[in-house]
């Protein structure tokens, strides 16, 4: 028990990357997620107290942000317009969660049921987050390890069952990480140029 009651608190002590690095540094990180065309131009926010903030105002329609938790996750990603109005939220919550020390398990109840009350919207049309950082990787609750992710595109839906799609090949496959919402993956062959 008392190895448990270790792991929790060093869990809940975990700094964020914003409390890691300054400004310049997230901006940096943050730009990996797409190519530069898109970048270079982009709002960039960091993640700190439990929510975004805005730290270099953007000249297009994309915002970029490092989505990470204390399982290490890592991955620069940058979200279209219908992206922020819709999908955002959702990100936002889950970080915010688990840097609070909660489960995957437990944060993705709380995510339903805030959708259920109307709190957190599902995918617009067109809702689109780039992540083509070559050094992404996220933790993964089933097999409870931390893999690196291909550089992809991510293109999501209101949720929708996994046989709406005919999908084959390697290159495209079904995301249902959470409940409300479903993401359509396209992996890219190389990272953002």
């Amino acid at each position: 028990m008392k190895g448990l009651q270790i792991l929790l608190l060093s869990l809940l002590a975990m700094p964020t990357l914003a409390s890691t690095f300054s400004d310049s540094e997230i901006i940096a990180m943050a730009r990996e997620g797409a190519p530069d065309h898109i970048t270079s131009r982009a709002t960039i926010m960091k993640f700190d107290n439990g929510q975004f903030r805005e730290i270099h105002k953007g000249k297009n329609n994309f915002t970029c942000m490092v989505i990470s938790d204390p399982q290490g996750r890592y991955e620069p990603s940058c979200f279209n317009k219908e992206a922020m109005r819709s999908v955002f939220a959702t990100y936002q919550f889950q970080m915010k969660q688990l840097y609070e020390g909660k489960t995957h398990e437990i944060v993705n109840q709380e995510i339903q049921d805030e959708f259920n009350k109307g709190r957190l919207p599902t995918a617009e049309t067109g809702a689109l987050v780039y992540m083509m950082s070559p050094h992404n990787k996220m933790f993964v609750p089933s097999i409870k390890k931390l893999v690196r992710t291909p550089v992809h595109h991510m293109y999501y839906y209101p949720k929708l069952a996994n046989e709406t799609f005919s999908l084959s090949g390697k290159s495209i496959s079904i995301w249902q990480g959470y409940p409300h919402l479903t993401a359509l993956i396209v992996v890219v062959a190389e990272a953002k140029p």
